[in-house]
């Protein structure tokens, strides 16, 4: 990493402190907000926000944070213009894309998860597009190091999403309404005013790996999402009920937070995490991996431990009784938390080495170990995707924090990026 000045230091310091602030309002907002909306819809009634905020979530997190997460690492790289202009199409193509599957899902089962109502074709849309601004906002925050307008973005969002839930919950409009406000919260973030950047002088290092890149990034994201975000709707295909599925989102929410907290990190580490990379000595990058394992799975005892004690007292208290996880699933959950809290800052050590094709491989190996749990193992539903959940993020922890990792004579090293 390149030496910075004293002032430079404190300024990152002080942004760090202001995403760790923000981040952590930011998930009490969250909770919040769910807690208003589930109490104020009921258990079937809140399962389409249950659905509608699964999809928000994957969308956001396989296509829009990757673009996110592109743009910072481009502006940390290199500062030429052509460049960062052709990282902004390739995220305009990721967020089309986005669209175009959110919107043909939502419509595709209307039925089976929106009660029938075309409202959320439209809500899914005005999300997309929304979400999309604020990646790129983000990103622009982050790759320039404003980490303290990074924070503010966060704060902006959550204040806006937690009075907008407030709102509607006072008015006792339905649930389409609470996912308008899903929608609006994220324009929110324009308040911190991304788009004016801090000219920093920072060397010209190597190119910013467009592209293929952002292409494998997406894949290793999508497939890491899906173990993540995607247990409700897993539920539903194992043969839960509408309850279950509101059960299990609940209780994930709760479970999620940390995971769903530390992506707001990683705009902190990621540009570090870079410039470590393209730095003299890379091996100081790598040295980060089995790092990030060893304290995946002291992570996950802990987690295990401390969901099987309180996760359903916190559910009971937070969204009613209705809500209650079984206790196995309660303890499984817990541990892929850990698990998955280390997986996620040793996947940045790929992305700032540009090592996307690598951690595509093995994010998708931990995908096929969950949904082999599913296949094989017969259980009631929430227990059962909690089980497939603890096994793909341990999966994804030790293939990326010990088995990929860019040692000289490791028989998988080929598994890597043409440009690696």
């Amino acid at each position: 990493m390149q030496d910075r000045s004293t002032a430079e230091r404190k300024r990152d310091n002080q942004g760090t402190t202001a995403i760790v602030l923000a981040t952590a309002f930011g998930a009490l907002a969250v909770l919040a907000f769910q807690a208003v909306a589930s109490r104020s819809l009921g258990t079937d009634s809140f399962a389409p926000v249950a659905v509608l905020w699964t999809v928000m979530f994957l969308l956001y997190t396989v296509l829009m944070l990757p673009a996110e997460q592109h743009l910072t690492r481009a502006l940390v790289v290199t500062r030429s213009p052509a460049q960062i202009a052709k990282v902004r199409r390739d995220m305009l193509v990721a967020f089309l894309l986005a669209m175009i599957i959110g919107v043909v899902f939502t419509a595709a089962t209307l039925d089976r998860f929106f009660e029938g109502a075309p409202i959320y074709i439209g809500i899914t849309a005005a999300i997309v597009l929304s979400r999309s601004i604020m990646a790129t906002a983000r990103g622009s925050l982050a790759g320039n190091r404003r980490f303290a307008a990074y924070g503010g973005s966060i704060a902006l969002e959550a204040t806006a999403l937690l009075l907008g839930g407030i709102l509607v919950a006072i008015a006792g409009w339905s649930a389409p309404a609470f996912g308008l406000v899903m929608a609006l919260a994220p324009l929110a973030t324009l308040l911190a005013r991304p788009f004016r950047h801090d000219h920093i002088d920072m060397k010209h290092m190597v190119d910013a790996q467009q592209g293929e890149f952002l292409v494998w990034l997406i894949v290793a994201t999508a497939a890491s999402q899906i173990i993540i975000a995607g247990g409700p709707i897993a539920v539903s295909f194992v043969g839960g009920s509408a309850a279950a599925v509101s059960v299990f989102f609940t209780s994930f929410a709760l479970l999620r937070g940390p995971i769903t907290s530390a992506y707001n990190l990683v705009a902190r580490v990621l540009p570090d995490f870079t410039e470590l990379a393209h730095g003299d000595n890379s091996d100081r990058l790598w040295a980060w991996a089995p790092r990030l394992a060893v304290g995946g799975f002291a992570a996950a005892v802990l987690g295990a431990i401390g969901s099987g004690l309180l996760l359903i007292p916190l559910v009971t208290a937070i969204y009613g009784v209705d809500f209650a996880p079984p206790r196995t699933a309660a303890i499984l959950g817990g541990a892929g938390v850990g698990l998955g809290l280390g997986a996620l800052f040793a996947t940045q050590v790929y992305s700032a080495a540009a090592r996307s094709r690598r951690l595509a491989f093995g994010w998708f190996v931990a995908l096929v170990s969950a949904g082999a749990v599913l296949v094989l193992v017969d259980i009631e539903p929430v227990s059962l995707v909690a089980l497939a959940f603890a096994v793909g993020e341990g999966v994804g922890l030790i293939l990326l924090g010990l088995v990929l990792v860019n040692h000289d004579g490791n028989p998988l090293r080929r598994v890597d990026d043409a440009h690696g």
